[in-house]
């Protein structure tokens, strides 16, 4: 039985640590699964608690250069055959704790861009360190074939969601909730989905608005919702673990991102069965599908996203048959079956 081992710098809150757990738990009734968290001290028992019994759980702890070593130690005692890594630091870790073993890093990526210092660090390990990467979408592997990564050794695998529920029809209401979820960070673009908001609810006072999240932006983001006068229909939630609540309780899902990869968020709205709105960046085309479960625009077009949202808020048999395409999509492409296939093929090739 191949020995797997599936590592991340830090287990809190995340796309790419959540996709991480879902792995494990896929690959486990074939595999031995090991879950290395590099820096042990850093956990959310939340994802602890999504790992599979049969998930063997590895955690370090100390300084940085003990981590690393007791990493290596681990890698060479336990003879592991491949390490999906996810991130540029568990990356950089996996690389350095299987050096002078027959142990195969695989890296993972999982946008469609990098910061610069991360994307030449990534591109340096895909060409020389790794034997493999895995991108989560076509995005950014043609982005990153074109920029330095050696494209023959990217892999595309999407994200999978689980677990998909069951559709469930939507309740007449009195008011419609918009809702929107990730950190507060650049990249998602809070202002324009504020703006947004704010234009479609001069239209639809029926109009609510939630947001959720955490992160450095947070004060620019309440302050951007009082400039736009919508205090009074918004709600913003610092880090909720009831998004799944939040969801069944909205009518629309909305992504402003400036970039993604396959996004987590979109996937979430989905299986909420909501029509979404969101930018033309990553794979959001291969979720958000025109006229069909919702509509795309550019980046940064409050006023195309305005219009959007008002057809939504004042049709609703329109979002009962968007929200339903939406669950149909996700359960065609993204189920956690699919995701086992794809990589226990890749498995198979690099152990021949």
């Amino acid at each position: 039985m191949p020995q797997i081992g599936i590592c991340v710098k830090n287990l809190t809150s995340g796309g790419a640590e959540k996709q991480a757990v879902l792995l494990a738990n896929t690959l486990v009734p074939e595999h031995s699964v090991a879950f290395i968290i590099v820096n042990g001290e850093k956990v959310h028992e939340k994802y602890l608690k999504m790992l599979s019994p049969e998930v063997k759980v590895v955690r370090f702890e100390g300084s940085r250069r003990t981590r690393c070593k007791l990493y290596h130690e681990y890698v060479k005692a336990e003879a592991l055959d491949i390490i999906f890594s996810y991130l540029t630091a568990a990356n950089y870790y996996s690389m350095r704790a299987a050096r002078g073993s027959a142990t195969k890093v695989v890296s993972g990526i999982r946008n469609s861009k990098l910061p610069l210092m991360k994307h030449i660090a990534d591109a340096l390990m895909n060409r020389w360190g790794v034997v493999a990467s895995v991108s989560n979408c076509e995005s950014g592997k043609r982005h990153f074939a074109k920029t330095g990564f050696k494209g023959e050794k990217i892999e595309c695998i999407p994200n999978c969601f689980d677990p998909i529920e069951e559709y469930k029809k939507r309740p007449e209401r009195d008011f419609v909730n918009v809702i929107t979820v990730g950190r507060f960070v650049a990249q998602k673009d809070y202002y324009t989905a504020i703006k947004s908001v704010s234009r479609a609810s001069s239209e639809c006072k029926q109009l609510r608005f939630t947001i959720i999240g955490y992160g450095e932006l947070e004060d620019k983001l309440r302050n951007w919702v009082k400039e736009e006068g919508i205090e009074d229909i918004t709600t913003i939630l610092i880090n909720s673990n009831q998004i799944a609540q939040e969801l069944s309780n909205a009518d629309i899902y909305l992504s402003t991102s400036l970039f993604e990869g396959l996004s987590n968020s979109i996937m979430e709205g989905m299986n909420a069965d909501l029509p979404i709105v969101a930018t033309a960046v990553g794979d959001n085309d291969k979720l958000v599908k025109a006229e069909v479960n919702g509509y795309i625009t550019s980046t940064g077009d409050y006023k195309s996203i305005a219009k959007h949202i008002v057809r939504l808020v004042n049709d609703s048999e329109l979002r009962q048959q968007m929200g339903l395409k939406s669950k149909e999509l996700l359960k065609a492409n993204f189920t956690k079956e699919l995701f086992a296939q794809r990589y226990n093929e890749l498995i198979t090739k690099l152990l021949g």
